[in-house]
């Protein structure tokens, strides 16, 4: 990997900045061609700063015609640069085919390690949440070939899949925030369920209906003043808009922003989605950073950014 700039840290950002106006990048920040084909495939970001300060983003992206976990990473906030896979069938990660929706999360112990959804059958998308642990944060990653939250019946409802897990750490224990669809394309309700972990990620249990406001298809963050903020998706006058609440523990209760801090902006980078919102935090300036998918369905998926007006 080439040299990479680090950055400083500056005082956290707080909760009691929601009410910021927010305004986009012009244009995708990231954007990435499949082979041999007119279709873009580039979402899901999910971007951090690591411990030796240089700006990375997993997300999701092709490998030789199969969805995978793909890695880049920048000197600034927009120009994302050398596409690696992390986790895929080029790494020798051949099943589950299909991953997706990956969370970074570096546990008390150092083991670095990447939750993600995993599934089989793209017809019926049938999703599991799995893991991946590294010794380094560029890994080369070892998938548990189990799911750590296999789809099934939790919390005493009838899970056929699971997108967007999130995991953070509050006070020693972990706590997992995901998505929970009883069907695909028949779908007809989708639930926040979390679960906690006690032993940093080697089992997970106390699966339960939560009301942490992430769906659809958001993100949770641990910020550090030890808050926690999550995003979401939603529906804003017949289009979409991604919302902003913030809570004092990663299960709630959270006090939701009335309004969007952004609203879907159509042609031609926001056409029929914004969806899988982060934030992250700059530590040079403790302020905070959006990040999302949009979508034009018949051109392909491409990541966006946004941050609050100076």
């Amino acid at each position: 990997m080439a040299s990479l700039t680090l950055i400083p840290t500056a005082p956290a950002f707080s909760c009691g900045l929601l009410g910021l106006d927010w305004v986009r990048h012009d244009g995708p920040v990231y954007r990435e061609v499949i082979p041999n084909e007119p279709y873009e495939a580039a979402s899901d970001p999910h971007v951090f700063v690591g411990e030796d300060g240089i700006r990375r983003m997993v997300y999701s992206g092709d490998d030789a015609g199969n969805i995978a976990i793909k890695m880049v990473y920048a000197n600034d906030w927009t120009s994302w640069q050398q596409p690696r896979v992390l986790i895929g069938a080029s790494q020798g990660h051949v099943s589950p085919i299909s991953k997706e929706t990956a969370f970074y999360h570096r546990a008390s112990t150092g083991q670095h390690q990447l939750y993600f959804i995993g599934y089989n059958d793209e017809d019926e998308y049938d999703a599991s949440v799995y893991m991946a642990t590294a010794p380094a944060v560029d890994g080369p990653y070892t998938l548990n070939p189990q799911p750590v939250i296999p789809r099934g019946t939790l919390a005493g409802r009838d899970v056929h899949m699971m997108t967007s897990p999130s995991v953070v750490e509050h006070q020693g224990v972990l706590y997992m925030t995901f998505l929970a669809w009883d069907g695909f394309l028949d779908v007809t309700q989708v639930w926040v369920m979390g679960a906690i972990s006690t032993d940093q990620g080697r089992s997970w249990g106390n699966v339960q209906e939560v009301t942490v406001p992430v769906g659809m298809e958001g993100q949770l963050t641990r910020l550090p003043n030890g808050q926690f903020v999550a995003v979401r998706t939603g529906d804003v006058d017949e289009v979409e808009g991604i919302m902003i609440a913030c809570a004092d523990h990663p299960f709630g209760p959270y006090e939701e922003q009335e309004t969007p801090i952004l609203i879907q902006a159509g042609s031609p980078w926001e056409v029929d989605e914004i969806i899988a919102p982060q934030i992250t935090i700059d530590p040079a300036t403790g302020q905070p950073v959006l990040y999302y998918a949009g979508a034009d369905h018949a051109r392909g998926w491409w990541i966006m950014k946004a941050v609050p007006q100076p």
